[in-house]
């Protein structure tokens, strides 16, 4: 029987007095938190989850690993892409980006597949050189900060480039759930756009020829599971159960 491939996957450092059901006295320590659903879509694609620590972002941990999934968030620096702060901007934790570039780095370093999501997908094209648009206004085309609606609730719709590996995943079209106020501006070097919703918002990226890919909405959270995404790094990372 081939092994289940492992995957990464990325997390964030908070102050244990965040995490309400522990005692008051650990209030000073910190602690690293992971959404679930992700460990769970990892399962579901047949792979076996590593939630990494934040001080695990070493080529010496990645390397014992055979995917990486960079997870959703607050907020990337400005800085990182030259930019002044928008008013809208929020939660930006310069520690958490450092890691996960860290982690992209040793990913590319090693050929190794990437999934991006939400957040991470915004990293990945900072990390190539590109920008993003740092607060998206409410317009009539599209929701894309739906934070009050179920976070499995569809809200719009994402077309996807005909070739593409996204649309390989997908289809021609997917109807996504929508947590994000920001967005990909400039594309970073050598990143292609391979999704958009019907105002011209980025929702998925690749690089071609390598198995990398950024989606902007979140899969896991989506109710029919196994996802495509989550099958598809699963699949690249080369050792799917047979």
């Amino acid at each position: 029987m081939s092994e289940r491939p492992l995957i990464a996957l990325s997390g964030r450092r908070v102050p244990a007095s965040d995490v309400s059901s522990l005692p008051s006295n650990f209030g000073a320590l910190e602690v690293d938190v992971h959404i679930s659903a992700y460990g769970d879509a990892i399962m579901a694609a047949g792979g076996i989850p590593l939630l990494l620590p934040c001080a695990a972002a070493s080529v010496e941990v990645l390397s014992r690993c055979d995917g990486l999934v960079l997870t959703g968030g607050a907020d990337v620096d400005p800085a990182r892409y030259g930019a002044d702060p928008h008013p809208k901007v929020y939660g930006v934790d310069g520690r958490r980006d450092e890691v996960e570039l860290a982690l992209l780095r040793h990913a590319l370093d090693l050929g190794m597949p990437v999934l991006a999501v939400c957040r991470g997908m915004q990293l990945l094209n900072v990390a190539f050189g590109g920008t993003l648009v740092q607060h998206l206004d409410a317009n009539d085309l599209d929701v894309h900060a739906a934070w009050e609606q179920r976070v499995d609730a569809p809200v719009h719709t994402v077309i996807f480039t005909p070739g593409s590996a996204a649309a390989h995943c997908f289809g021609g079209a997917l109807a996504v759930n929508s947590l994000h106020h920001q967005a990909v501006d400039r594309l970073g070097d050598g990143l292609v756009a391979t999704g958009r919703s019907s105002d011209g918002t980025i929702e998925a990226v690749e690089r071609p020829g390598r198995p990398l890919l950024g989606v902007q909405w979140h899969p896991e959270l989506l109710a029919a599971q196994p996802d495509p995404a989550f099958r598809w790094i699963v699949a690249a990372a080369g050792r799917t159960p047979g």
